[in-house]
């Protein structure tokens, strides 16, 4: 649904944004197409309602302990909850739920980590989030004769595009693609995610002005639904005017040789880490490759950690 479209010249057909589906060819062709895809009854029965309670009572009890907060979301009652991983079980369900995990390999490959599993909660009240992309850090391409940015120099909402058109010049490639899962309904009262359909294509970092001044659809949907999109896909929360939380949980997959979101060779707790097989410790990136991330041996299904590498030897 367009925020008031009569102030916009809008840049797609209304009645071919994506719908609600499982049907993983349409899924993926949504996503190419415009950026995001929408997937139906991604979670039910026991398993979203025992992800809900579990999630809601982590994040009573951390909001009672701290005001911590994702960088990307200030407002004061945003409330992010990081590491989910440590926190249930439960959360395993999201990086392995077939499905929204194909969508992840499609785009960005066979060999795609885990970057993060953290929740985006929108409390009564939260104010609207600037419109972003979650690969604000991708360097765009170098034009011979210019000089290149330099990849440490990039910052958060320090775009001013207005326009989503796709771009007539190359652009940075797709990095990362984030699924989110609505644990609660997401509703247009209640601070539902906008997103800017094709916008993925058009190589720019949105304007950042609050309110927006630019169209965008809600991703709406009853508790159990979940929307993939694009990293380059300008996006953001909207304010929430109900009386209830909104509860969604971002899980994010990157491209191998990309910097984690969340450290997990460092931060999985050791309980946590003793039960996740191989397969799983190299999606959160326990696992070189291609020799990057190695600690001494390149070959290791799972790297060392510093008590198992080498020190000084002596012949």
């Amino acid at each position: 649904m367009p925020n008031d479209p009569g102030r916009y010249n809008l840049h797609w057909d209304p009645d071919r944004l994506p719908k609600p589906t499982r049907d993983g060819a349409r899924l993926k062709d949504d996503i190419e197409v415009f950026g995001y895809c929408i997937v139906e009854r991604a979670l039910e029965g026991e398993t979203l309602e025992t992800i809900r309670r579990r999630l809601f009572e982590q994040a009573d009890a951390e909001r009672q302990m701290h005001n911590k907060k994702n960088p990307a979301n200030i407002d004061p009652l945003n409330q992010w909850v990081g590491m989910l991983l440590n926190k249930g079980e439960v959360f395993f369900k999201l990086i392995q739920h077939p499905l929204c995990m194909s969508l992840i390999e499609h785009l960005i490959g066979p060999d795609y980590l885990i970057s993060c599993v953290d929740a985006q909660i929108q409390h009564p009240g939260a104010g609207e989030m600037p419109l972003h992309t979650d690969q604000w850090w991708m360097p765009g391409p170098h034009e011979p004769g210019l000089r290149p940015a330099r990849p440490a120099d990039a910052k958060r909402n320090t775009g001013g595009a207005i326009e989503p058109l796709p771009s007539g010049k190359p652009i940075a490639p797709i990095a990362a693609v984030n699924v989110m899962w609505m644990i609660t309904d997401f509703s247009i009262e209640n601070g539902a995610t906008r997103l800017v359909p094709c916008s993925h294509l058009s190589g720019k970092q949105p304007d950042p002005s609050v309110p927006h001044k630019i169209a965008s659809v809600a991703a709406l949907g009853p508790a159990g639904t979940a929307f993939a999109f694009d990293a380059r896909l300008w996006h953001g929360a909207a304010p929430n005017r109900s009386r209830e939380s909104r509860f969604g949980i971002t899980t994010v997959g990157c491209g191998p040789q990309f910097r984690q979101l969340e450290n997990y060779p460092r931060g999985l707790r050791p309980e946590v880490m003793r039960r996740c097989p191989p397969a799983i410790l190299s999606r959160l990136g326990f696992s070189a490759w291609s020799s990057y991330g190695h600690t001494g041996d390149p070959d290791a299904r799972v790297v060392a950690d510093g008590t198992e590498s080498l020190g000084e030897l002596r012949g």
